[in-house]
């Protein structure tokens, strides 16, 4: 389990996994799953994880408190947003989109993670 995690390509099999398991979910619970929900909703907290692997692999240091202290910005920053835009703060708009921007992020970041530890194992 830990190859899993630790290889890139372990990583990319359990992202597959996640996703065949999610697909299987919502196409048995056709009319009890939320239409809102989409697949990479899923994936967050796992491409967290793997970027801390693989950070440390590449360069003996983790990024994640970085990305989470980001993250945590970016909460900040959508909550003023939505004051300034609409006057009061919907829960489920809030989190919809705060959800959906930190989807986009974590994927960024891993896809970074993943460049580095490719240049730093290819490199000299």
């Amino acid at each position: 389990m830990s190859d899993l995690f630790t290889n890139w390509l372990g990583q990319l099999l359990l992202l597959v996994i996640v996703t065949g398991v999610v697909w299987g979910c919502r196409r048995l619970l056709k009319h009890h799953w939320p239409q809102s929900l989409v697949l990479i909703d899923f994936w967050p907290p796992l491409l967290i994880i793997f970027t801390h692997y693989l950070t440390l692999q590449a360069t003996e240091s983790s990024i994640v408190p970085y990305e989470m202290l980001s993250l945590m910005i970016l909460g900040i920053g959508v909550t003023i947003l939505e004051v300034i835009q609409r006057g009061e703060i919907l829960y489920g708009r809030f989190f919809r989109l705060y959800w959906r921007v930190c989807d986009l992020i974590t994927i960024l970041v891993y896809l970074i993670a993943l460049g580095c530890y490719v240049i730093a194992k290819v490199g000299p």
